[in-house]
């Protein structure tokens, strides 16, 4: 056994030193190069051809694809070339740099050697000079061309789509139809009699090398083993009630195992055969009906998984089991029906000379697509599952989402009138496209759900990766975690971008355009001297983000560790950190704008002249600006605080930049300038908490005893149950006067709403203890007082004149 295993071990070093010896070799005998002025020649000549053929009349998108991948790897090779010529250049300007005269120095004379070294570098560096120029000059001549051919094939798509022909209803389409019919089936025949006898008989006899296909077939049978593990140990279960997150992960477990491994089978049968190269036309439909295919199984797995038609109580998406069934059988009989009939329409129609076949084919199609895309539109399928007496939406999606139904139902209706207008292609693309939208955005909108259940689950405190979190971050077991949001928003910021890459790719916008803008947009527009771009807007949010945080950690270092340290007073220490936060906010401000690129001295002479406008005429608006900033940096009032200014009392509803928006107990709204909470003196009730205190002054006759004058209103104050305990009812004997004896009471109640409500009971508690123990007697009332009141009720009832006198004596005895 030892010898076996150094034989091996033996074995593999020799391979190894071979393998080696080969690579040595090879560095030692480099491939031959063309010279430099065979290059720029070649890549000029295959410019200049690339520019005669897109000056010719009929392209198609295909021929300009090819052409700019032609053009892509000439500038390819021109920057590489250019990218070495620089270096060269500042390597040669390194060695000649010591060997340069410095004029108005008395230099001792040179050698001949040093001389000659130096006009051999100086010709070395004006040769690697010129080179990068005429690499330059290749690059900017093939970014024109790439320019014009990406304009070129979005004028050849628009004029193919916008193209008419004749109408299917017209008599020369019927006449023509059957012959091109004829030809369309004979050259399918001939075609496939032709693959047969040729590439799939290569196939059959293994006469061509399929090791990388066979290495994605295992791959293939071993995620579908791993697949149906998976599903066996995690998938959908009977046998108890699941929860959120058994859902989710059987979802996306189920889902994944019922699309995955199929997608991949479909895509190595069409890549094994494709690469038995079929004649022409079954070398372009080969891949459409892959991919038509792939699009298939990917419905079949998403309703599968989403809507869950025989398993109800693990279907993440919130529809009923009626609309689930509806709208699962109508969206597979759609892709079922819709996917055979689209390939046989282009398989018949495959090529421009048939145009019968394709204005006949494009209607049957058109017609056969809405009256099964309509269903799956319809009411009947977008039904939500509502909890009884809910406020959510009866409908999924809401009105929104019925709005875009009605668009899309118009769409496709659409895409018939084209069909009968002549206009084939164009309705061929018009349904196909919304398809494919509705497919991204329904993948999108499942991914994003199955990431945020996903997200949630793994932050739970009662699994392991969640425990895990906690106890690296030394949390405490039952915390919340935040992380995975900021996870779930960079991943649909991704899933975003990808969206918005496909979906107009969908529609037929070049590929290239699309990136071509995205690179616009983060290379930055210049505006003057500062160039605007997504990557600097970013930069910027991310370096004020991090001064933030480092300003706020120094902040809370300052106030929690060191300012108790000091003897200081209260108010310096609270002056001290406020001046730390406005210093953090200033330096975070400053730091963000340097990160967009923006030269101070512009915005000095910006900020001056804005100084000048301020001192002209906008001292108000100004002043109310930088006190609203204020107001929200150091929060002495937030919205809900019940505060009293400047004579108006109420609660903060909305505190905006330039005024606050106060809502009154009359239910009206009052806009106060935010200067006039630093200007004037406010009353906030609810600054530190909600509670409150109650005051109620009463005056009892002389002869009251004292003592059990405090006990009933003590009693009265702790027999209330919502005034507090502690602090406890502050009962006070306040003076003595010449209408009686002076009391008050003081109780505090939790919140201040309660205010009113604990006052009434309490005068009412307390009239009802002194009438009881005949403290202050009802009867005491002057009889002349409602004699009087009982005659004026009287006359103001009959309408009889002399009123006036007596109302007034009425109401003087009461005054």
């Amino acid at each position: 056994m030892r010898s076996s295993t150094r034989l091996a071990w033996s074995s593999l070093a020799g391979l190894v030193f071979l393998l080696a010896g080969v690579a040595a070799f090879a560095q030692q005998t480099p491939a031959p190069q063309r010279p430099f002025s065979q290059l720029v020649d070649l890549w000029t000549r295959q410019l200049d051809r690339v520019a005669t053929r897109t000056e010719q009349a009929v392209l198609l998108p295909a021929e300009i694809d090819a052409l700019r991948e032609q053009v892509t790897d000439v500038r390819t090779a021109a920057a590489a070339a250019a990218a070495l010529a620089r270096n060269d250049l500042a390597d040669t300007k390194k060695l000649l740099a010591p060997l340069e005269i410095k004029p108005g120095t008395d230099a001792a004379s040179e050698s001949d050697a040093v001389k000659a070294d130096r006009e051999r570098l100086s010709e070395q560096a004006s040769v690697s000079e010129g080179r990068a120029k005429q690499c330059e000059v290749v690059i900017a001549r093939a970014d024109q061309l790439l320019e014009h051919l990406t304009k070129l094939r979005g004028e050849v798509v628009l004029q193919n789509l916008l193209r008419r022909n004749a109408s299917p209803l017209s008599s020369q389409v019927w006449s023509s139809i059957g012959p091109e019919l004829a030809a369309s089936v004979h050259a399918l025949s001939a075609a496939m009699a032709t693959w047969n006898r040729g590439g799939l008989a290569a196939l059959r006899s293994g006469g061509q090398d399929l090791t990388p296909l066979a290495a994605w077939a295992v791959l293939t049978i071993a995620l579908w083993w791993g697949g149906r593990w998976l599903r066996r140990r995690f998938g959908r279960r009977h046998a108890h009630e699941p929860t959120h997150r058994d859902r989710t992960i059987a979802t996306a477990i189920d889902g994944i195992g019922l699309v995955l491994v199929p997608i991949l089978a479909v895509w190595l049968i069409g890549k094994l055969l494709a690469a038995s190269a079929p004649p022409s036309p079954l070398d372009a439909l080969v891949p459409e009906f892959t991919l038509r295919l792939i699009t298939l199984l990917l419905v079949f797995g998403m309703t599968a998984a989403g809507l869950a038609p025989a398993h109800p109580a693990w279907r993440i998406l919130p529809f009923t089991d009626s609309s689930a069934h509806y709208l699962s059988h109508a969206l597979r009989r759609l892709m079922v029906v819709g996917i055979v009939a689209d390939s046989i329409y282009v398989a018949l129609s495959h090529g421009n000379e048939r145009e019968a076949v394709a204005a006949v084919g494009s209607l049957v199609l058109a017609t056969l697509v809405a009256l099964l895309a309509l269903p799956t539109l319809a009411n009947k399928a977008w039904h939500a599952a509502r909890p009884e007496g809910s406020e959510l939406p009866p409908m999924i999606g809401g009105t929104w989402w019925s709005i875009a139904r009605l668009v899309l139902s118009a769409l496709v209706l659409s895409s018939i009138g084209f069909a009968l207008a002549g206009y084939a292609a164009l309705a061929a693309h018009l349904h196909s496209s919304i398809a494919a939208t509705c497919l991204l955005i329904a993948i999108g909108l499942l991914l994003h759900r199955l990431v945020a259940d996903l997200l949630d689950a793994a932050a739970a405190p009662d699994t392991p990766t969640g425990r895990w979190v906690r106890h690296r971050l030394g949390l405490p077991a039952d915390s919340t975690v935040r992380g995975q949001l900021m996870l779930l928003l960079l991943f649909d910021a991704i899933l975003v971008a990808l969206l918005a890459l496909a979906i107009p790719a969908t529609w037929g916008v070049d590929t290239d355009a699309i990136l071509q803008g995205f690179g616009q947009l983060l290379r930055g527009v210049r505006v003057g001297g500062v160039t605007i771009s997504l990557g600097n807007i970013g930069m910027a949010i991310l370096a004020f983000g991090v001064c933030m945080l480092l300003a706020r950690l120094i902040r809370s270092i300052v106030r929690d560790r060191v300012l108790p340290t000091i003897d200081a007073q209260l108010p310096l220490r609270q002056s001290i950190d406020a001046g730390l936060n406005y210093a953090g906010v200033l330096v975070a401000i400053l730091v963000g704008v340097g990160a967009l690129g923006v030269d101070f001295t512009n915005l000095a002479i910006v900020l001056g002249a804005l100084s000048v406008g301020i001192g002209l005429g906008l001292q108000n608006i100004a002043n109310n600006v930088i006190s609203g900033v204020i107001l929200l940096m150091e929060r002495p009032i937030k919205a809900g605080d019940w505060v009293i200014v400047n004579g108006h009392e109420g609660f903060v509803r909305r505190i905006n930049i330039r005024a606050t928006e106060i809502e009154t107990f009359q239910r009206t709204h009052v806009i106060v300038p935010n200067s006039m909470f630093l200007q004037n003196p406010v009353i906030n009730r609810t600054y530190s908490d909600t509670s409150s205190r109650v005051e109620i002054l009463i005056t009892v006759p002389v002869a009251t005893d004292v003592t059990a004058m405090e006990a009933i209103l003590r009693e009265a104050g702790l027999g209330h149950p919502r005034v507090l305990r502690v602090p406890s009812p502050i009962v006070r004997f306040v003076r003595v006067g010449t209408a009686g004896l002076d009391f008050e009471l003081f109780v505090f109640v939790a919140r201040l709403e309660d205010r009113l409500v604990v006052g009434n009971d309490l005068n009412r508690a307390i009239l009802a203890q002194l009438l009881e123990r005949k403290i202050i007697d009802p009867g005491a009332v002057p009889e002349y007082k409602i004699r009087d009141l009982d005659r004026l009720g009287a006359a103001l009832r009959s309408g009889a004149p002399g009123t006036e006198g007596t109302t007034d004596a009425a109401a003087a005895p009461k005054a």
